[in-house]
């Protein structure tokens, strides 16, 4: 008798476990503004963000109190700066009547951008991104936290200098 309770127990485990899938409504990338910058030049590091049908992710900056506001964490590395803050695109902003505060957030697809500028040859840029996804349809929320990573190499020649580095070319 206790082989089959235990054998139940293990077999409700399974099954529970097996039904348990995690839940990742939003898909993250990230590329520079420009592949190949030129030293001392200032880019954005575009954070694109896809939403699952009927699930939206909140966005950068709103009102305390509510949903978790997304935040970009970056690992401290001398090949580049951070210029200013992170900047939301174009984010939907409403009164959430669940948390009753002012929120942003995207819809299908969102941008949030870090402006840097590059100071070495190789720019090596990663770190951390945690917020939060909520579906409609289903009023279930979660977490979304993940890491990054983006390396390039500073361009050799501005755009004036392969400019005239053409202009010449053709003079020959």
């Amino acid at each position: 008798m206790k082989k089959i309770f235990f054998s139940l127990i293990i077999l409700l485990a399974v099954s529970l476990s097996a039904d348990a899938q995690k839940v990742t409504p939003s898909k993250w990338s990230w590329a520079l503004s420009k592949p190949n910058p030129a030293i001392g030049e200032t880019v954005d590091i575009i954070f694109t963000i896809k939403s699952d049908k009927t699930w939206h992710h909140f966005a950068t900056d709103f009102d305390e109190g509510g949903p978790i506001i997304t935040t970009i964490k970056f690992k401290p590395n001398d090949s580049y700066e951070l210029v200013g803050k992170l900047k939301s695109i174009n984010p939907i902003k409403k009164k959430d009547e669940v948390f009753e505060v002012n929120v942003a957030y995207f819809e299908g697809k969102g941008e949030i951008r870090q402006s840097i500028k590059v100071l070495k040859d190789n720019i090596a840029i990663e770190g951390t991104h945690d917020g939060q996804a909520c579906s409609d349809a289903t009023g279930q929320c979660v977490p979304i936290k993940g890491a990054f990573k983006l390396e390039a190499k500073a361009g050799s020649n501005s755009d004036a200098e392969k400019k005239k580095a053409t202009t010449k070319q053709k003079i020959k």
